[in-house]
């Protein structure tokens, strides 16, 4: 085993100081222009195409990233359940086409999928990435929040929230079920060589901006804690913090900043600092619970500037975040799919040129 990674990522995710600032980026890799001889609609089918496809990123890439998010099709367990989607010209953005729960009774259809039945594919690719390479770094596997796979996946928000008001108990029979499903996957991937899971909330929107507190709480929390508290033993814990800039937690009800998400037991934190919450300030709020996964903006900087701008960004998240260990450089959300490979590779030079700790 090449240890040094290891090291370096599970020293930050410990909030401890590496010998340098870890550095990570993510997309839907199959559908990444570079990638162009694999398929987006073959990964999400297709557990050696998915494995592929993130190991031809790692070899494109100048530089060794330090902890590789492996990113399937984001409604993968949903196509399972029954909701179909349409994938056109490998792009990231799918059609959806139908969903599996229309009516309230439909979240009774909802079973808990099997990881070595309705899930081999997906476990197939965590298979093959243990063993090509698991042994030279660290690599976790994405799973989405109950509640957003409830309004995105399995339903809609229409349905989620008219059941919200009207049949509580036939939604969280749903989210149970799910929950279920999300904790009996991600042990799997654990158990088949992933070092932890990447937990994706509040994506796809309609969360922050019309849920109140008492109902995220009781609606999203406690299933997400359901899951997390599961996987406690797990090396790498990761809450992605999904949003844009009107669907956010800090500009809806002040969460961010508020420390609402101290509430969730993982052991790092990602969102996109440069639309809410600084880093500087998450650092004194989150810095002492989590380590601080950000600093580059993915949908600007990543995908539109120069190499040049990308490790400017990327140096001053470095100089703003790093001090005291527990940081590790990444982007806000998934790169999207027309960012330029250079840009990747200085996003990571950033790292080896201001990301060293003195001894």
């Amino acid at each position: 085993m090449e240890s040094e990674r290891y090291e370096r990522v599970l020293t930050a995710f410990n909030l401890g100081t590496p010998d340098r600032v870890p550095w990570a980026l993510w997309g839907h890799f199959p559908a990444t222009k570079f990638l162009e001889y694999y398929s987006w609609e073959k990964a999400n089918r297709d557990g050696v195409e998915s494995a592929k496809a993130h190991m031809a990123l790692l070899n494109e890439l100048d530089y060794k990233m330090d902890l590789l998010k492996v990113t399937p099709f984001y409604k993968y367990m949903a196509c399972h359940w029954g909701s179909r989607f349409r994938f056109v010209n490998n792009e990231e953005e799918v059609e959806t086409v139908d969903v599996v729960v229309k009516k309230t009774g439909d979240w009774s259809k909802l079973w808990v999928l099997d990881p070595k039945k309705e899930l081999k594919e997906n476990m197939r690719a965590v298979s093959i990435l243990s063993r090509e390479v698991g042994k030279r770094m660290p690599f976790i596997y994405t799973v989405a929040s109950p509640l957003v796979q409830a309004l995105h996946h399995v339903s809609t928000p229409e349905r989620v929230y008219t059941d919200m008001r009207e049949n509580p108990d036939a939604l969280k029979e749903g989210l149970k079920i799910i929950a279920e499903t999300c904790i009996d996957f991600s042990r799997a991937c654990i158990e088949e060589g992933a070092t932890g899971i990447f937990f994706g909330i509040g994506g796809g929107g309609d969360i922050w901006s019309r849920m109140n507190q008492p109902q995220l709480e009781e609606y999203a929390l406690y299933y997400d804690r359901m899951v997390l508290e599961a996987l406690r033993d797990a090396p790498i814990t990761l809450l992605h913090i999904c949003s844009n800039h009107m669907e956010n937690p800090q500009l809806n009800g002040g969460l961010m900043e508020g420390g609402w998400f101290k509430k969730y037991p993982v052991k790092a934190i990602n969102w996109w600092n440069a639309s809410f919450t600084p880093l500087h300030v998450a650092k004194k709020v989150y810095g002492r619970d989590f380590c601080i996964v950000a600093g580059v903006d993915h949908s600007n900087t990543m995908r539109y500037g120069t190499p040049e701008q990308v490790e400017a960004e990327a140096k001053n998240a470095i100089q703003e975040a790093a001090e005291d260990g527990g940081f590790i450089l990444s982007a806000g959300c998934t790169v999207f799919q027309d960012t330029p490979l250079s840009n990747f590779n200085a996003f990571a030079r950033a790292t080896e040129k201001y990301g060293r700790y003195k001894r």
